[in-house]
């Protein structure tokens, strides 16, 4: 598919999909317009290794379900939006060559400076309109603090902190605590207790 013929209107997800913008960076599909992702900071690897590691680890109990980094997330909408998570859950069954998650169940975006507004505004509004999801977790990675949003009966939802090294992630959907100590590991961080 040629790159003018499909910027000149808005992409489709399987246009998204089928489309090879020609460069080494990633993509993102939101309203229909691709947008490129950057480059994360070793802080942003290093949080989404940790904490994909010890879920990996706690989830070997439960082989159905699979975590995965660099998650393609299509929101109910289906047809314009293809978002990339840093980090989601899910344990409906793997088909080979599916390219986006199924049914995730919850959803972590490791918060950079230049996306926060966006991953707030835009990503976690979507997030929160898959029924499938249960948790949506936003981390910081320049301090020690997480944001945790969980599904609650009908369409409410509850917000949670944690900050500080000798806070605990809990994340309900998994039955999953990690001291936030153990995720900020070797990290050069604010170490206050800011959220």
């Amino acid at each position: 598919m040629a790159v003018n013929a499909v910027l000149d209107r808005p992409m489709t997800v399987a246009e998204f999909l089928e489309w090879e913008p020609g460069d080494d960076r990633r993509y993102q599909l939101i309203d229909g317009r691709p947008v490129a992702m950057a480059p994360g900071s070793r802080a942003h690897g290093s949080l989404i290794i940790a904490l994909g590691g010890e879920i990996r680890a706690h989830l070997r109990s439960n082989p159905r379900c699979i975590v995965e980094t660099d998650a393609g997330i299509i929101p109910p909408d289906r047809d314009r939006n293809y978002f990339v998570a840093d980090i989601a859950v899910s344990c409906a069954p793997h088909t080979q060559g599916q390219i986006a998650t199924p049914e995730p169940i919850l959803i972590v975006e490791v918060l950079s400076p230049g996306t926060e507004v966006e991953d707030r505004r835009v990503k976690v509004p979507a997030y929160r309109a898959i029924p499938s999801v249960r948790e949506i977790a936003l981390i910081a990675q320049d301090r020690p603090a997480v944001t945790i949003e969980r599904r609650g009966s009908g369409s409410a939802w509850f917000v949670d902190a944690v900050s500080g090294l000798d806070g605990v992630l809990r994340l309900d959907s998994l039955d999953f605590a990690v001291p936030l100590a153990e995720l900020y590991r070797g990290l050069d961080i604010d170490e206050s207790d800011r959220i």
